[in-house]
């Protein structure tokens, strides 16, 4: 029997699972951020070496059991950050074990869809968006933050619905469901208190997350003002599905794209529809999708395919022990129907 463990290691939590090659899973592991531009390499290498030997553990196997790895981890944005996080965690850490080592948006794609090519648009805290064409060839768009052009987040789709109420404020525009949202939120009796109050750094950014649901929140309950900032988000993010498209040479292909992240999960599909009408200028065949599985399980089967391609079978084993997984550690990694 041989063994496979996928790593998820992201910039809140580490995620790693075990799995045999019928796609039983024996072992979950999880700890803290293990991207290291949040904390630093060492604080980074601890929590994923918690994660890896605590799946060990419940799988009851040695590191010099499993076949294969699959990596996906935030942080690995260009080839020098691939070099020195192997030379500083991963290969003191697991040696000369094959594994498929990615950036976290590869591991989405993967667990996002049950084909082996697509293309996914994660946008939450940032955005990226990666693709993989049916001859293996991938491809990344964006990611590394606005300071390199990204432009659309849940933080810009908030903040952009936050400077709306400092408008109608100052009476550049009407009155905006956004200002009775961010006034319920803040606890604020009108748009002057919560102006002073933020003014005085009384109120932050951060009492007022997550802003961009009431920008979401109000758009679903006809905000004009709302759903042209949901509209604005969702154009970009078009226009970045299809730059990578154009890349891998897929605009013409059939394929899913998987919407992972917390700003596809708004009430209001103004931005989904927005997105997908951008698509569908250049990529008409393209489908919208929500992910199936999280990032880790995306990873588990990148290291199970150093070895063979994943077939049914595995996935209705995968399934059912995903579901026992859940029960016991009170963890969601399916996310959708197939």
């Amino acid at each position: 029997m041989r063994y496979y463990m996928g790593i998820d290691a992201g910039g809140t939590k580490t995620f790693v699972l075990i799995a045999d090659e019928t796609g039983k899973v024996l072992g979950f592991g999880r700890a803290g951020a293990g991207n290291y531009e949040v904390y630093g390499i060492e604080p980074a290498k601890q929590e994923i070496q918690e994660a890896v030997s605590t799946a060990l553990e419940e799988a009851r196997l040695n590191l010099s059991d499993i076949n294969g790895i699959g990596m996906g981890i935030a942080g690995a944005d260009i080839p020098d950050d691939y070099v020195m996080l192997e030379e500083e965690i991963f290969t003191p850490m697991l040696g000369n074990i094959p594994r498929c080592f990615r950036n976290d948006s590869m591991a989405g794609l993967r667990g996002g869809t049950q084909k082996p090519y697509g293309i996914v648009i994660a946008c939450g805290t940032g955005c990226v968006c990666a693709g993989k064409n049916k001859e293996g060839k991938e491809a990344r768009v964006g990611g590394l933050g606005e300071e390199f052009g990204d432009m659309v987040s849940g933080s810009s789709i908030g903040q952009e619905g936050l400077r709306s109420v400092w408008r109608y404020r100052d009476k550049i525009i009407g009155h905006t469901k956004l200002v009775d949202k961010f006034l319920e939120k803040s606890g604020c009796k009108d748009v002057d208190e919560l102006f002073y109050r933020m003014y005085k750094h009384n109120i932050t950014y951060s009492d007022l997350e997550p802003m961009a649901k009431l920008v979401f929140d109000a758009a679903y309950e006809g905000d004009d003002i709302a759903s042209d900032i949901l509209e604005w988000g969702g154009r970009y993010l078009g226009k970045m599905v299809n730059a990578c498209a154009r890349i891998l040479d897929m605009s013409r292909d059939s394929f899913e794209v998987v919407m992972a992240g917390s700003v596809f999960k708004g009430m209001s599909p103004v931005l989904k529809d927005a997105m997908l009408s951008v698509i569908h200028r250049e990529c008409p065949l393209a489908i919208t999708v929500m992910p199936i599985y999280e990032p880790v399980v995306g990873a588990l089967l990148l290291g199970m395919e150093l070895d063979f391609p994943i077939t049914e079978n595995i996935y209705q084993q995968l399934d059912i022990a995903l579901e026992n997984l859940q029960q016991r550690h009170k963890v969601i990694l399916k996310l959708s129907r197939k």
